[in-house]
């Protein structure tokens, strides 16, 4: 009788605590401008991996793709709400209604970025002036 109660008793409280922590935690240790536009920043734990000096797309100027440890989510379906806001804190509006999935867009003056967020890394690409997208 004496373990049931202590079942009755922790296994709700187990539950509530495994409820209670998050799946997702943000990276937040500063950031730095990309190698694709000075102006945009990326978080500074951000390991270049790859660039793209001509990428297929013909309205894609040209790109760069990081590592970054824990962005994303589990799948890269997490927005990263705090780099969202620096990056809107740097000047840059995010063109919600241009989202395509995993990739968002921000433009400061004629500059456009798409902003390709995955389960451990970012992409950033700059669009061709008047790029249709």
């Amino acid at each position: 009788m004496k373990k049931y109660l202590t079942a009755i008793i922790v296994l709700p409280l187990f539950l509530l605590a495994l409820g209670c922590t998050p799946r997702y935690e943000e990276p937040v240790d500063g950031y730095k401008p990309s190698s694709v536009d000075d102006d945009f920043p990326i978080p500074e734990s951000a390991a270049l991996m790859q660039t793209i000096p001509e990428p297929e797309n013909p309205n894609i100027d040209n790109g760069a793709k990081y590592e970054v440890k824990g962005i994303g989510g589990e799948q890269g379906l997490a927005t990263p709400k705090r780099y969202f806001q620096e990056i809107q804190a740097e000047g840059w509006t995010q063109l919600e209604e241009k989202q395509m999935g995993h990739v968002h867009f921000f433009q400061k003056d004629d500059t456009v970025i798409a902003l390709e967020v995955r389960e451990d890394s970012l992409t950033v690409y700059e669009m061709i002036k008047d790029a249709k997208f």
